[in-house]
């Protein structure tokens, strides 16, 4: 609709100033919106901009989301409007926007996966950050393998950082993995859940070591089990269930269960008072405290 578009001077759509949150929605409500606040205020900090006020947020999210709906919201804080140039103007006035879509078709019980040839490389200070700028995996989607339904991307080494939209896991024996979060890869707020849920190691991976995977599954907001079929030319078990049956399905997507307490929504309830304590109250806070370097900016 008209009245949430950017306009043309927003630093947003001219340069990529701001971070966006995908937000799973059940029944109105966005799964583990405390986890994606913290990692929003986070990348804020590290892009140097104010916060905006969880009143600005929560009207965002009310204005987008239908009551009662499944669906998908995605969440978008820019550095607002100003004068040509790269240079922010001294008094910045953010753009926060959402909007709100339907689920898509829920994803097969398989994945098959290739190797993307796009490599994912990036700065120090945009590390882990889910900033605007995602062409380096819009050209991957692009130039998906034939017959894969996602692709391995790696750094500029070749060792293997992610997916094209989403983070690795695989098992070797009792002991289940993930790659470090590199320049150019996005900290995810499933898998810091699932870092904490499994115990999971998080480890440099070149490509040979996953010929040791005896299983193997990707997650994102919209799926937070997404398990691994083929894996560069080899099967792999398929399980019918995650690991420790951790997650559950919601309209053929598996999320983490509801907040007993219902504390999804509205905003206020969700959003802390401090970076700090934002961090500290969440598994991915917890998590990029020590993979990012806390919350003082890169």
């Amino acid at each position: 609709m008209s009245e949430r578009c950017l306009a043309l001077n927003d630093r947003g759509l001219a340069f990529g100033d701001g971070l966006f949150e995908t937000l799973f929605v059940h029944a109105g409500r966005p799964v583990l919106l405390g986890e994606h606040l913290a990692r929003l205020r986070f990348g804020l900090v590290r892009l140097g901009l104010p916060e905006p006020s969880p009143e600005q947020v929560c009207a965002a999210l009310e204005a987008a989301i239908e009551p009662g709906r499944h669906g998908v919201c995605k969440l978008l804080v820019t550095a607002g409007p100003g004068r040509r140039g790269y240079r922010r103007p001294e008094d910045i006035h953010l753009t926060v926007k959402a909007m709100f879509g339907p689920l898509p078709e829920p994803p097969d019980a398989g994945v098959v996966v290739g190797v993307s040839p796009v490599t994912l490389t990036g700065i120090e200070q945009l590390r882990g950050l889910k900033h605007l700028n995602r062409l380096p995996q819009v050209i991957a989607q692009e130039r998906m393998p034939a017959g894969a339904g996602e692709a391995l991307m790696r750094d500029a080494e070749g060792r293997v950082v992610s997916g094209t939209m989403s983070n690795l896991f695989w098992r070797e024996g009792n002991r289940w993995c993930t790659p470090p979060v590199v320049d150019g890869a996005i900290a995810g707020t499933r898998r810091a859940w699932w870092i904490e849920r499994l115990s999971a190691d998080v480890v440099p991976c070149a490509p040979g070591r996953l010929a040791l995977a005896e299983e193997a599954f990707f997650c994102n907001a919209l799926s937070a089990w997404r398990p691994v079929s083929v894996l560069v030319g080899r099967a792999l078990r398929v399980t019918q269930a995650p690991p420790g049956d951790a997650v559950v399905p919601i309209e053929g997507f598996w999320q983490p269960p509801a907040d007993p307490d219902g504390h999804e929504m509205p905003v206020r309830a969700a959003w802390s008072d401090s970076l700090a304590d934002a961090l500290a109250g969440t598994h991915w806070g917890r998590l990029a405290r020590q993979e990012l370097g806390g919350g003082t900016p890169g």
